[in-house]
């Protein structure tokens, strides 16, 4: 059994930080996300090397060959695979609407949740990437934010969808840098 200790350790651990990086990015962010996806890739290339180094062995030995030769090759390649069927959205509230921005040299995506509760990625160049989180209320077509932290300059904190944006009126949002509304209603679009 000791010897299949290495492989479930390090495949793993591997997958745990693929299943969470997107909730390490959110509430943890900058440097722990930096070193998560650090890890992720030195992981994945030990994960590499040992699937190479037991093909090797098993080629080594194919005369006398059970099935514990194999155990630690089959682990190296289905935990990691079996994490693309971990699905940790499903613990978040329902997604009912969203929006998206994208730019030449940046994007963002909003995300507002059943729940009332909003979260919006912005990333861009240079591994630019800020969360912001909050709960929402809508009345009509008005919908107020309250954030958790920074203000978003370029959404404020009162948005009215007209003609598939939401276009700011609150008295936080920046309309002077940012004179037209900038997130559409919707999916993102991948155009730029």
């Amino acid at each position: 059994m000791n010897k299949f200790r290495k492989p479930i350790i390090i495949t793993l651990l591997w997958a745990t930080l693929i299943i969470f990086d997107n909730y390490i990015d959110k509430y943890f962010g900058g440097i722990v996300h930096f070193f998560s996806m650090c890890t992720i890739l030195v992981l994945f290339i030990i994960i590499i090397v040992n699937i190479i180094k037991e093909l090797i062995k098993i080629y080594k030995s194919s005369r006398s060959l059970s099935f514990n030769a194999f155990v630690p090759l089959i682990l190296y390649l289905s935990i990691p695979f079996l994490c693309g069927y971990i699905d940790l959205d499903k613990l978040d509230s329902k997604v009912i609407m969203r929006g998206c921005y994208e730019g030449t040299q940046n994007q963002a995506y909003i995300l507002f949740r059943q729940d009332h509760s909003f979260e919006l990625n912005w990333t861009g160049v240079f591994f630019y990437d800020k969360w912001y989180t909050g709960h929402w209320k809508k009345n009509k077509d008005t919908i107020i934010l309250q954030y958790n932290n920074d203000t978003v300059k370029a959404l404020g904190n009162k948005l009215i969808i007209s003609n598939g944006y939401f276009t700011p009126v609150g008295k936080h949002a920046d309309t002077v840098n940012y004179p037209i509304p900038m997130f559409y209603l919707g999916y993102c679009k991948h155009e730029n």
